[in-house]
Parts: C-alpha cells; sequence; structure tokens
C-alpha cells in the first residue's frame, strides 16, 4: 500500500506543478489519494502510535499551530493546503480523518490551546 500512496503523491504532485492547485484534475487525484487513506485506516482497525502516518499527523499539528501563532489567525482550507503542499505537510482532508474533527473543530481546538 505504501508504494500506492507514493504513486498517487507524485501523480498528485506532477498534476498540480501542471495544472495548478484548484484544478479539475488535481481535485479528482487529491480525492483519489484522499480515499486511500480513508481505506488504509479502515482497514487499519487500530491507529498505530508508531506509524509515520502518526508521526507525519503530530508534525502537521505542530505546524498548524505554529502557522496560526504566526499570522494571528487559523488558516481556511485553501490557504493550509496550499501551505502543506509546500512543506509536505498533511492535507486538511487528511487532518480532519485522522483527527475525527472538522476542520472548525480544529480551528477551535488549536485556538483554545494558543
Amino acid at each position: 500500500m505504501i508504494n500506492d500512496f507514493e504513486k498517487l503523491r507524485k501523480k498528485l504532485d506532477e498534476t498540480i506543478e501542471t495544472y495548478g492547485l484548484n484544478s479539475e484534475q488535481t481535485r479528482k487525484i487529491s480525492n483519489r489519494y484522499n480515499e486511500l487513506v480513508n481505506s488504509y485506516y479502515k482497514n487499519e482497525r487500530q491507529f498505530d502510535p508508531d506509524s509515520i502516518m502518526n508521526e507525519k499527523y503530530i508534525e502537521t499539528i505542530r505546524c498548524l499551530r505554529q502557522v496560526t501563532k504566526d499570522f494571528v489567525k487559523f488558516p481556511t482550507i485553501k490557504e493550509w493546503n496550499c501551505y502543506a503542499k509546500q512543506n509536505n505537510l498533511l492535507s486538511s482532508e487528511s487532518l480532519k480523518y485522522i483527527s475525527g474533527n472538522s476542520w472548525h473543530n480544529l480551528r477551535n481546538r488549536i485556538l483554545s490551546e494558543s
């Protein structure tokens, strides 16, 4: 499954470079990537705290907190996804899935911690 993630991520990166972040082609591949992430976690029944995905999640949440602090506001989904792409972090959709929270709830949680 890791190879599937890598192949789709590479294709997503190439599509973003060719067509842009908000293109229909990019959106389709991004949706397929999100479906792959969802199927991975549905098949895994239990989240492994030592997994690479957990490490990436923790790193991404730290960065989201820092971005919120630096810019004195919580980023929009569009702003975050652009930042995440540039910095090899998890997208808003991945954050929502892994945390089990909506973007609004993530915002509230991070703002309350500040």
